[in-house]
């Protein structure tokens, strides 16, 4: 028993670091509008969240939201910092002249409205942006153009960092890859989802189990996906990110207790309206085109399915394999296919994660 313990502790301490890019891409917005005489206006909504991570200043309070005092205190290099990261300018690179700038506080956001002059700069003008590339792989910039009829905004990343203001808007193809590929994304880059699905598979033996558990799991989270996303029930993000790590600490605890997972599709159901409202609070962070809403929400919520089967796809193999090494290879080995020691060494490593988060996210 100390043995296994002593292995726990050590499976915490490796994969305790992932939190740090569990639900942390860094995703800003801009919403920009060509006004008469070649007038263009940008504005900037940035999460504090990630301007802390940037300046390492205790810029947000509890929920996220933007502390107007810390903010004050730091103002200037924030909006220096923005403003670098920003341009306006034609194809030949010629930038529009740089009219005025304000910042303030926006609930958990901070927001840069700038103004720019372009009536000395000719051809097809394009809104340029870097913002976070450097500091991650994932950072992108949702681009909202006034009077562009676009049925979603496309996302600037380190590949594609600029955008035509006056160019064609996407297509519906477009839209549906952008936000097939947003849900597949966040499936693989949210580790408290991958670590909710592998502690509910570890002591399912059968294909049928499998698969009533992950049904139960995707209609509980599309139910509040489309509910929250449509506001029709709300919740704080805060309590919702708790929430979830408190659904992989139950699982997890689950394993110790109860081997059999025939009828374990009921509790997933229960525990998956959780998650739909974290999958919704994404969906909203990447903003919702007013006249394709339901478009949308469809792609990314096939987009989570389609992560969701692969991780499933990926994780069960490993699962099956590694545990009929460990069958075949032990001493008095039992006879069904499934060997405790290892079900419980890896739930033990899932509900110590479950904590960790947990904690990080309440206190």
């Amino acid at each position: 028993m100390i043995i296994f313990w002593r292995s726990v502790v050590l499976m915490f301490l490796t994969f305790a670091p992932l939190d740090a890019i569990a639900h942390q891409v860094f995703l800003s917005s801009a919403r920009i509008t060509e006004n008469p005489d070649r007038q263009v206006s940008v504005e900037l909504r940035v999460e504090g969240s990630d301007l802390e991570k940037v300046f390492k200043v205790p810029l947000t309070i509890r929920g996220g939201i933007v502390n107007p005092h810390e903010l004050a205190k730091h103002r200037s290099k924030i909006t220096d910092y923005l403003m670098v990261k920003m341009a306006v300018a034609n194809g030949a690179g010629d930038s529009c002249r740089f009219a005025s700038k304000s910042s303030h506080e926006y609930f958990n956001a901070v927001l840069l409205e700038t103004k720019w002059d372009c009536k000395k700069t000719a051809g097809e003008l394009f809104y340029h942006t870097s913002l976070f590339f450097d500091e991650s792989p994932t950072a992108g910039q949702l681009v909202f153009i006034t009077g562009m009829k676009q049925k979603t905004p496309p996302l600037l990343n380190a590949k594609t960092p600029k955008i035509s203001i006056t160019g064609r808007p996407p297509t519906f193809m477009e839209t549906t890859t952008r936000f097939v590929a947003s849900g597949i994304e966040h499936i693989f880059i949210g580790f408290d989802h991958i670590a909710f699905l592998v502690a509910l598979l570890l002591w399912a033996r059968r294909i049928w189990s499998v698969v009533k558990v992950v049904t139960a799991f995707t209609i509980a989270h599309t139910i509040t996906l489309t509910l929250a996303t449509l506001d029709i029930v709300t919740l704080p993000s805060s309590f919702v990110e708790a929430a979830i790590a408190g659904t992989i600490i139950y699982v997890a605890a689950e394993n110790f207790f109860r081997r059999e997972v025939e009828t374990r599709w009921l509790v997933t159901f229960i525990l998956g309206l959780v998650h739909g409202f974290g999958f919704a609070s994404v969906l909203k962070n990447f903003g919702l085109p007013d006249n394709a809403l339901v478009t949308a929400l469809a792609m990314f919520n096939v987009g989570v399915e389609i992560g969701q089967i692969a991780i499933v796809g990926i994780c069960l193999p490993i699962i099956l394999t590694v545990d009929y090494v460990i069958v075949r290879n032990a001493p008095n080995a039992p006879n069904n296919r499934r060997n405790p020691a290892f079900v419980y060494l890896a739930s033990g490593g899932i509900l110590l994660l479950g904590v960790y988060w947990f904690v990080e996210r309440v206190f």
